[in-house]
């Protein structure tokens, strides 16, 4: 999930509701791909 809501209650709500990671714009290229590669990692185990 990519936001500009960045407060520790919409986070935890967005986990919570079943989102896989999240992300507040604005992000750098490195911070995107650590999201993904933690994606990436935990759906192959």
């Amino acid at each position: 999930m990519t936001t500009t809501r960045s407060s520790k209650e919409d986070i935890i709500t967005a986990l919570e509701s079943g989102v896989n990671n999240y992300i507040v714009k604005p992000f750098t290229p490195q911070i995107l791909q650590e999201k993904i590669d933690a994606v990436t990692a935990a759906v192959t185990g």
